[in-house]
């Protein structure tokens, strides 16, 4: 999959306040071609003619390791209703592609408005409780190809007066910062980066 970036993704994604969901896709996981379909959200989901099943889960920080790649995450699933240690005797879930994908709950009929991350599952264990994904990103990089770039959430991608990036006041050099771009360039509506990649753990 290709990470869109289209004009109400980067509205959505520099909000102060939004209201992201997340949507996680295990393709193949019966080597049948069937995928799996669950959210992270209080009801089901459907975007881009895709029902997303309620689940209820949580993951770890979506952060960026030494050389700003995002390379693993760990995903539990509730296991209380046995669902997803169904799959498990029946299927070996190792090396199975997931997808993460962020949308906006405000946004959900316009369907080029997400953020897409690639992972594969790595390692699983399972309690009474819950089932732990263990996640790597083969590529090290958000699902996008080179060399259009990587996506970081407080790094600026675009060049510096260029034309994405539009300033043209007096500053002649920048350090990509989101904070220096809305405090001494007052430029924070053309600002590349993507805040909205959380930092911190999210629960539903």
């Amino acid at each position: 999959m290709t990470l869109n970036i289209n004009s109400t993704t980067k509205t959505e994604k520099n909000k102060q306040e939004n209201r992201p969901i997340y949507l996680y896709t295990i393709f193949n996981y019966d080597g049948a071609g069937n995928n799996l379909y669950l959210a992270e959200s209080d009801a089901d989901v459907v975007f881009d003619s895709v029902t997303y099943t309620k689940f209820p889960i949580k993951h770890s920080e979506l952060s960026e390791n030494s050389s700003s790649e995002i390379d693993s995450l760990t995903v539990s699933v509730a296991n209380i209703s046995r669902l997803i240690q169904g799959y498990l005797e029946l299927y070996d879930l190792r090396g199975k592609k997931v997808t993460v994908k962020i949308v906006w709950a405000d946004q959900l009929a316009d369907t080029d408005a997400y953020l897409d991350f690639s992972f594969y599952i790595d390692n699983y264990t399972a309690t009474e409780e819950t089932v732990e994904f263990q996640l790597t990103s083969k590529f090290d990089l958000l699902d996008v190809s080179l060399p259009v770039g990587v996506y970081y959430r407080n790094y600026c991608r675009w060049k510096f007066k260029g034309t994405e990036c539009a300033y043209a006041g007096a500053e002649t050099v920048c350090d990509k910062r989101k904070v220096t771009c809305k405090t001494v360039m007052s430029n924070i509506a053309r600002y590349g980066g993507f805040p909205s990649i959380p930092s911190q753990r999210v629960y539903v």
